[in-house]
């Protein structure tokens, strides 16, 4: 078993466990609270808060309860943008992580309550576990409209575009934002939350932007490689749609050069650093290449 994989498997239940028991704890309403526990805990990869984690653990920082409150403050914010991607007035989506999305399970408005619920709460507990000021601030620029949010608008409006299909630059930076933001902001907050020396910074946070860059690349092709019981949600949708991104941009073959590229790139990043569980977030590229 690698350092990762030993990693993931510690440390996933626990954020599991903490998600779950807080969702129940700490909403007052059952309806609401089972609405917005039924996105959050219908699986995924955990990917952003043990990214965060894991690089506590790269700078030597010890994990207890405020750690893992700031990390499931990331995936509840991640969640919510799930819930809202997954809208009829978004992407349209029916099955997300294998189940019914939000929006088909409860309704569309109980499905945008819950998105707006756990935005807020992501936040919070972000505050509570890191009592940061400059946390806070690193993860709401990163979800607002020079962010994550500013990438989802900039998906929706080149949407059947033809004019930016060909646009290299606009497609990096709008693949960047959507995705690459809240990556890089969970690497971010925890070089600064465990007080990385400068280097340290500047190392970490360039690995998380090409990571994120390439999480958009990976997820554009397992629309493509993968089905939608192995994705867990409906594939072969971009192209169909008039999606604009790498992979329309590129093609499948140099869609690949460029994830391999980006993935040489950031071990590179991580040279020099004690690094094998932020290593191991790579492999995860390997099923697609």
């Amino acid at each position: 078993m690698s350092a990762f994989e030993y990693f993931q498997e510690n440390w996933t239940p626990v954020i599991n466990d903490f998600l779950e028991k807080l969702l129940k704890d700490e909403v007052d309403d059952h309806k609401i609270s089972q609405i917005m526990a039924y996105s959050v805990m219908a699986g995924g990869k955990r990917l952003r808060p043990l990214l965060f984690l894991s690089t506590l653990n790269t700078l030597g920082k010890k994990i207890d309860e405020s750690e893992i409150r700031i990390a499931c403050g990331i995936e509840l914010i991640h969640t919510y943008s799930l819930i809202h991607d997954d809208l009829p007035a978004m992407d349209n989506d029916d099955y997300r992580r294998g189940k019914l999305t939000s929006h088909k399970k409860w309704g569309e408005a109980e499905a945008i309550l819950a998105g707006d619920a756990l935005l807020p709460m992501g936040i919070q507990w972000i505050a509570e576990g890191s009592q940061s000021a400059e946390l806070v601030s690193i993860i709401t620029r990163a979800v607002g409209p020079n962010g994550m949010v500013g990438g989802q608008y900039l998906d929706i409006d080149s949407t059947n575009n033809s004019s930016v299909s060909n646009d290299d630059k606009f497609i990096n930076r709008m693949e960047w934002l959507k995705t690459g933001c809240l990556i890089e902001a969970s690497v971010e907050m925890a070089a600064v939350y465990a007080k990385a020396s400068d280097i340290e910074k500047v190392k970490l946070v360039d690995f998380s932007r090409v990571f994120g860059r390439a999480y958009q690349i990976y997820d554009d092709l397992v629309d493509i490689v993968e089905t939608s019981e192995e994705a867990g949600k409906a594939t072969h949708k971009d192209e169909e749609e008039g999606k604009n991104n790498t992979l329309t941009l590129l093609g499948i073959d140099k869609s690949r050069q460029k994830l391999k590229e980006l993935i040489n790139e950031a071990k590179d990043d991580l040279k020099d650093l004690n690094s094998e569980v932020l290593l191991g977030f790579l492999d995860l590229y390997k099923k697609v290449l």
